[in-house]
């Protein structure tokens, strides 16, 4: 039995209750008999490619990519004036943050690798070490920062305790001097 046979078996009960009348059944049954009863296929129409399509595309996108980076590149030229003040600031900048002693710190974490390393083996439980906040000050005249590091790890008990630990390294290379644990 087909949908439409179905459809039209439905109808005709719907009409033997009496809940259609007879003008309404043929409506229905007109529109039934308008719907093909077999499905429509669509094919999609395939077009061969040609072989020169896709070298002239990747030309023309390599013509556009040059052209936005030669007007970009004529916009945005600086001036030989513009470009040594930019390097000043920048060696400026590069010259305080070492005076500042920021290079010798993680750009990560904020860190000092030598500081962590030394705390760490002197802890219980090395991995449970977590880096809190590292402060250091300025280079002092003999070529030193001091750091004060905060940390968490656990202790013998298996809570939580904040550390504190302070070291000294020097500016030349970073490297720790002196270090001590002040509370864990």
């Amino acid at each position: 039995m087909t949908d439409n046979s179905k459809s039209l078996a439905e109808l005709a009960a719907m009409r033997a209750r009496e809940e259609l009348t007879d003008e309404q059944f043929e409506d229905a049954r007109t529109l039934l008999s308008a719907v093909p009863t077999e499905p429509l296929h669509f094919h999609a129409r395939r077009t061969p490619k040609k072989s020169g399509d896709v070298g002239s595309g990747i030309l023309v996108l390599l013509i556009i990519i040059g052209g936005v980076w030669g007007v970009g590149s004529s916009i945005g030229g600086k001036s030989p004036e513009e470009q040594k003040k930019e390097a000043a600031a920048e060696s400026a900048k590069k010259a305080e943050d070492r005076r500042k002693g920021f290079h010798c710190l993680s750009a990560w974490d904020g860190s000092d690798r030598a500081l962590v390393d030394a705390v760490k083996e002197s802890l219980r439980d090395p991995s449970s070490f977590e880096h809190d906040e590292t402060r250091i000050t300025p280079v002092s005249p003999q070529g030193q920062h001091f750091l004060t590091m905060t940390f968490r790890a656990k202790n013998g008990f298996g809570g939580t305790n904040v550390g504190v630990a302070t070291g000294i390294i020097r500016q030349s290379d970073c490297s720790l001097v002196n270090w001590q644990l002040l509370s864990s």
